[in-house]
């Protein structure tokens, strides 16, 4: 009878302890980035390995502005995202992608669609703009650059596309384009 019930105890005990592991994984990726909600399934590669997310955002959608929004991970920048809106047609992304003097540089840009008006993707980041009128303009452009990504390889360039394609469309919701 003893043997049996410290088995019973000993296996509720692993139960516990393995759902609390994996509670705590799923927790480790927020359901939202610098306000834009987002399937922590998208994030997580972005955000590996994963640790305790902190984000600075100081990006306010009632008054749009270009304004950061960092995302860090134990202390250590894994996004970094930039929120622009602007008046006009914006300029050639992919040139920007690869000019060396500009904030949303890329390695190895390559024009994608995204379902947006123009998005360049890149192995460590992408960048998408389209048409957002606010009163601030009346197109909105979203770089997001993974910090922790090798420049020189491309293996997270599919994890960058998927979470542009939703982040960006999630976002343009937040903005109440007219």
């Amino acid at each position: 009878m003893r043997k049996s019930l410290r088995l019973a105890v000993t296996g509720a005990a692993a139960v516990v302890l393995l759902s609390g592991c994996g509670s705590d994984a799923d927790e480790a990726v927020p359901g939202a980035l610098c306000g834009t909600p987002i399937d922590p399934r998208l994030s997580r590669p972005l955000l590996e390995p994963l640790g305790e997310v902190t984000e600075i955002d100081r990006v306010e959608r009632a008054k749009p502005q270009t304004a950061p929004c960092d995302v860090a991970v134990d202390g250590e920048r894994a996004l970094d995202f930039r929120f622009a809106w602007h008046k006009g047609s914006p300029e050639d992304l992919l040139r920007t992608a690869t000019e060396s003097s500009t904030v949303f540089r890329l390695t190895d840009p390559k024009r994608v669609d995204m379902g947006f008006q123009d998005s360049v993707l890149g192995n460590e980041g992408a960048i998408a703009t389209t048409a957002c009128k606010t009163s601030a303009g009346d197109h909105f452009t979203l770089r997001v650059f993974a910090t922790r990504a090798d420049p020189l390889k491309p293996d997270l360039r599919p994890a960058i596309e998927a979470f542009m394609r939703a982040y960006t469309a999630e976002t343009v919701k937040t903005l109440n384009c007219a």
